[in-house]
Parts: structure tokens; sequence; C-alpha cells
């Protein structure tokens, strides 16, 4: 779809989609570490997975998830 639309557009457009997930994980991580302890461990958990897998790779892309991820999981403990 993005590659169809000028570029102005389809860099707000994609700009909308990433704030839109952000606002929807954010949501949801503060939903799940709401429910009990061990929601919040295990959330805070797979966070860290998430962070970890995205380390690994490498790459400008995958490591700015992982620290978005760790910035993420820090506002949270």
């Amino acid at each position: 779809l993005f590659d169809q639309l000028p570029g102005t557009v389809a860099a707000v457009a994609l700009e909308i989609d990433v704030q839109t997930a952000l606002a929807l994980s954010r949501a949801t991580t503060r939903a799940v570490t709401e429910i009990s302890p061990e929601a919040r461990r295990a959330m805070m958990d797979a966070l860290g997975v998430e962070a970890a897998l995205h380390q690994t790779q490498g790459g400008p892309v995958a490591d700015m998830v992982a620290t978005l991820l760790q910035g993420h999981l820090d506002q949270i403990k």
C-alpha cells in the first residue's frame, strides 16, 4: 500500500501506523501488568525476550527496536 503513495503521504501514513502500534502496545502493556503480579512478570519477561532477540539480530533497525523495547521495559519496572 505505502509504495503506491507519493513520498510525503507515504511517510505520514507510515508515521501514523507506527504511532498507533506504539500506543496499542503501551495500552496493552499497562492493562496486562495490572491483572496480577504474575501477569506483570510475564509481560516484563516477554518484553525482555523481544529486546534480546532484536539485539542479537544486529543492524540499525534491530538495535533501535531493542533500545525502544528496553526503554519501555524500564518504564514499567
